[in-house]
């Protein structure tokens, strides 16, 4: 039975961490200076899965040139950071097997993301926040 809760709740944080991504892919798209980032398939190839990486990984620091509030470039920035370790504890997990702190802290990441997300698409970040 847990085994089957395990597999579920991985599952459901997989594409909680892909719903991410193309979070993240409309909100640097959409910034005045365009970032295009490939689309993330997990099934992909190793190359596929590298290039998406590391041109999300380039995105933290081109979005230190866009003319926008510092508050919201440290806010994309922090929101990649999320990602990356919603991302990265999701392939331990996968790999190393799905212990429940594991899952707990892909999970809160994901919790962060999306609460950071909310907070500069509704305007709530001001020039005094970081």
């Amino acid at each position: 039975m847990a085994d089957h809760d395990d597999a579920e709740r991985f599952e459901l944080l997989a594409h909680r961490v892909l719903d991410a991504h193309q979070v993240l892919r409309d909100l640097l798209k959409a910034l005045p200076l365009p970032v295009e980032v490939p689309s993330f398939d997990p099934e992909g190839s190793v190359e596929d899965t590298r290039e998406a990486l590391v041109s999300l990984s380039r995105a933290r620091d081109l979005v230190w040139d866009e003319p926008i509030p510092e508050v919201h470039r440290k806010a994309i920035q922090t929101l990649i950071l999320e990602w990356f370790m919603g991302y990265e504890e999701l392939v331990l997990t996968n790999s190393a097997g799905p212990a429940p702190w594991r899952m707990d802290a892909v999970e809160y990441a994901m919790s962060r993301f999306a609460t950071l997300a909310i907070m500069l698409a509704d305007g709530e970040l001001d020039d005094d926040e970081s």
